[in-house]
């Protein structure tokens, strides 16, 4: 990618941001964020499908590596980091509609649950290989991994579409202290 086509990717993923954190998902069109970003709305489309797949890039572009569970060796650690950095992201006032919006239209629009899915599986496979080589190392309890992962990250996504509850540290350690079934306080 050209520097050019950089800094006009990033112009636009900024006005994308920032138009949902101003307006709401609901209320943010293709043409409001090409007019923002001062670009045509082709070259919205020459990048992204829907508004939904250019959110949802303006969103990962934040925060997309916070949803890969990290390899220290200590994989208590590790896990209680993703839900720790991933519920940091859930619960940023600026961050949370982006994902909400883009989770929510998804449940209606084909084109946007293919994207969600796509990028969920994208970043699923490296977790799955970190909690699999856990359960191997006999550091985590066998059983299905992928059942493993929708049980830390469920809560909060459940936290974030649904009560709109809290989605702090407290909460991610309470998560993960219950999903690997150590005591909590």
């Amino acid at each position: 990618m050209s520097e050019r086509s950089a800094r006009s990717r990033a112009t636009i993923l900024k006005a994308a941001r920032e138009l949902v954190q101003e307006r709401g998902y609901g209320a943010v069109s293709m043409d409001g964020i090409a007019a923002r970003a001062r670009v045509g709305k082709p070259t919205l489309y020459r990048w992204w499908p829907s508004k939904a797949a250019l959110i949802l890039a303006a969103a990962l572009e934040e925060a997309g590596e916070v949803f890969v569970v990290p390899d220290t060796g200590d994989i208590r650690a590790d896990l209680s980091t993703l839900v720790v950095r991933a519920c940091e992201v859930l619960g940023d006032d600026d961050l949370r509609p982006l994902f909400a919006g883009v989770v929510g239209a998804a449940q209606s629009d084909p084109p946007t649950n293919a994207a969600v899915k796509e990028i969920h599986h994208a970043l699923r496979g490296p977790n799955q290989e970190r909690i699999i080589a856990a359960q191997l190392a006999g550091e985590l309890p066998q059983g299905d991994p992928e059942l493993l992962e929708d049980m830390l990250v469920g809560a909060m996504w459940y936290r974030t579409l649904i009560t709109g509850g809290p989605i702090d540290r407290a909460f991610a350690d309470t998560v993960v202290a219950k999903v690997l079934g150590e005591p909590t306080t």
